[in-house]
Protein backbone atom coordinates (compact mmCIF):
# COMPACT_ATOMS: atom_id res chain seq x y z
CA UNK A 1 0.00 0.00 0.00
CA UNK A 2 1.32 3.43 -0.92
CA UNK A 3 0.22 6.72 0.61
CA UNK A 4 1.36 10.30 0.09
CA UNK A 5 0.91 13.23 2.45
CA UNK A 6 1.76 16.91 1.95
CA UNK A 7 1.91 19.17 4.99
CA UNK A 8 3.08 22.70 5.66
CA UNK A 9 5.97 21.85 7.97
CA UNK A 10 9.74 21.72 7.58
CA UNK A 11 11.09 18.35 6.33
CA UNK A 12 13.66 18.22 9.16
CA UNK A 13 10.89 18.60 11.73
CA UNK A 14 8.79 15.86 10.10
CA UNK A 15 11.81 13.53 9.95
CA UNK A 16 12.54 14.28 13.62
CA UNK A 17 8.96 13.34 14.63
CA UNK A 18 9.21 10.07 12.69
CA UNK A 19 12.54 9.08 14.23
CA UNK A 20 12.37 10.38 17.82
CA UNK A 21 9.98 7.95 19.47
CA UNK A 22 9.16 10.29 22.37
CA UNK A 23 8.00 12.88 19.84
CA UNK A 24 6.29 10.23 17.68
CA UNK A 25 4.11 9.08 20.57
CA UNK A 26 2.97 12.70 21.12
CA UNK A 27 1.47 12.95 17.60
CA UNK A 28 0.36 9.37 16.88
CA UNK A 29 -3.42 8.94 17.29
CA UNK A 30 -3.37 5.35 18.64
CA UNK A 31 0.00 4.87 20.32
CA UNK A 32 0.02 6.05 23.93
CA UNK A 33 3.45 4.87 25.14
CA UNK A 34 6.76 3.74 23.65
CA UNK A 35 9.49 2.07 25.73
CA UNK A 36 13.09 2.00 24.52
CA UNK A 37 14.28 -1.62 24.85
CA UNK A 38 17.65 -1.32 23.11
CA UNK A 39 19.32 0.74 20.40
CA UNK A 40 16.57 1.39 17.80
CA UNK A 41 14.35 -1.34 19.34
CA UNK A 42 11.15 -0.23 21.04
CA UNK A 43 8.06 -1.69 22.69
CA UNK A 44 4.95 0.12 21.43
CA UNK A 45 1.75 0.36 23.48
CA UNK A 46 -1.31 0.97 21.32
CA UNK A 47 -5.07 1.06 21.76
CA UNK A 48 -7.54 0.67 18.91
CA UNK A 49 -11.30 0.60 19.13
CA UNK A 50 -13.11 -2.46 17.87
CA UNK A 51 -16.55 -0.97 17.51
CA UNK A 52 -16.98 0.78 20.86
CA UNK A 53 -14.61 -1.50 22.76
CA UNK A 54 -11.00 -0.30 23.28
CA UNK A 55 -8.40 -3.01 22.71
CA UNK A 56 -4.86 -2.42 24.00
CA UNK A 57 -1.78 -4.39 22.99
CA UNK A 58 2.00 -4.11 22.70
CA UNK A 59 4.46 -5.09 20.00
CA UNK A 60 8.17 -4.64 19.23
CA UNK A 61 9.31 -2.14 16.61
CA UNK A 62 12.71 -1.52 15.08
CA UNK A 63 13.61 1.78 13.47
CA UNK A 64 16.16 2.39 10.74
CA UNK A 65 16.91 5.89 9.59
CA UNK A 66 18.91 7.37 6.74
CA UNK A 67 19.43 10.97 7.80
CA UNK A 68 21.05 12.12 4.54
CA UNK A 69 18.12 10.90 2.40
CA UNK A 70 15.44 11.38 5.07
CA UNK A 71 14.23 7.78 4.90
CA UNK A 72 12.71 5.99 7.89
CA UNK A 73 11.94 2.27 7.99
CA UNK A 74 9.85 0.83 10.82
CA UNK A 75 9.41 -2.91 11.21
CA UNK A 76 6.92 -4.44 13.62
CA UNK A 77 5.59 -7.86 14.47
CA UNK A 78 2.10 -7.77 15.94
CA UNK A 79 0.84 -10.81 17.90
CA UNK A 80 3.72 -12.84 16.39
CA UNK A 81 1.45 -13.35 13.36
CA UNK A 82 1.58 -10.16 11.35
CA UNK A 83 4.73 -8.47 10.10
CA UNK A 84 4.50 -4.85 9.07
CA UNK A 85 7.12 -2.77 7.33
CA UNK A 86 6.61 0.96 6.85
CA UNK A 87 8.96 3.06 4.73
CA UNK A 88 8.67 6.85 4.93
CA UNK A 89 10.51 9.09 2.49
CA UNK A 90 10.45 12.73 3.59
CA UNK A 91 11.05 15.37 0.90
CA UNK A 92 11.01 19.17 1.14
CA UNK A 93 8.71 20.97 -1.30
CA UNK A 94 9.12 24.76 -0.89
CA UNK A 95 7.21 25.61 2.33
CA UNK A 96 5.78 22.10 2.49
CA UNK A 97 6.96 18.56 3.06
CA UNK A 98 5.89 15.54 1.05
CA UNK A 99 5.87 12.21 2.84
CA UNK A 100 5.75 9.15 0.60
CA UNK A 101 4.83 6.08 2.59
CA UNK A 102 4.89 2.42 1.61
CA UNK A 103 3.38 -0.17 3.94
CA UNK A 104 3.87 -3.91 3.51
CA UNK A 105 1.90 -6.52 5.44
CA UNK A 106 2.78 -10.18 5.78
CA UNK A 107 0.40 -12.33 7.78
CA UNK A 108 -1.11 -15.79 8.04
CA UNK A 109 -4.38 -14.07 8.89
CA UNK A 110 -6.68 -12.30 6.37
CA UNK A 111 -6.09 -8.87 7.94
CA UNK A 112 -4.62 -6.87 5.06
CA UNK A 113 -7.81 -5.05 4.06
CA UNK A 114 -8.71 -4.16 7.66
CA UNK A 115 -5.17 -3.03 8.43
CA UNK A 116 -4.99 -0.89 5.29
CA UNK A 117 -8.09 1.01 6.39
CA UNK A 118 -6.72 1.48 9.91
CA UNK A 119 -3.35 2.71 8.63
CA UNK A 120 -4.91 5.14 6.14
CA UNK A 121 -6.98 6.76 8.89
CA UNK A 122 -4.33 6.78 11.60
CA UNK A 123 -1.51 8.06 9.37
CA UNK A 124 -3.73 10.77 7.93
CA UNK A 125 -4.34 11.87 11.52
CA UNK A 126 -0.64 11.44 12.39
CA UNK A 127 0.46 13.87 9.69
CA UNK A 128 -2.41 16.22 10.43
CA UNK A 129 -1.18 16.29 14.04
CA UNK A 130 2.36 17.09 12.90
CA UNK A 131 1.01 19.81 10.59
CA UNK A 132 -0.91 21.29 13.54
CA UNK A 133 2.11 21.57 15.83
CA UNK A 134 2.50 25.10 17.12
CA UNK A 135 5.49 26.88 15.53
CA UNK A 136 8.71 26.38 17.53
CA UNK A 137 6.92 24.05 19.92
CA UNK A 138 6.30 20.39 20.62
CA UNK A 139 2.64 21.08 21.37
CA UNK A 140 -0.39 20.68 19.15
CA UNK A 141 -2.39 23.81 18.35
Amino acid sequence: MKLTFRIKKNADLVFDYLTDMQKYVMVHPLIFKIDNIANELYLVHETIKLGFIPFSFTYPVTIEKDIANKVVIMRATVFKLTKIEIRFVVKPDKDFTIIDEEIKFKSLLPVKFIMQNIFKKQHNQLFLNIANLAPNSNHLL
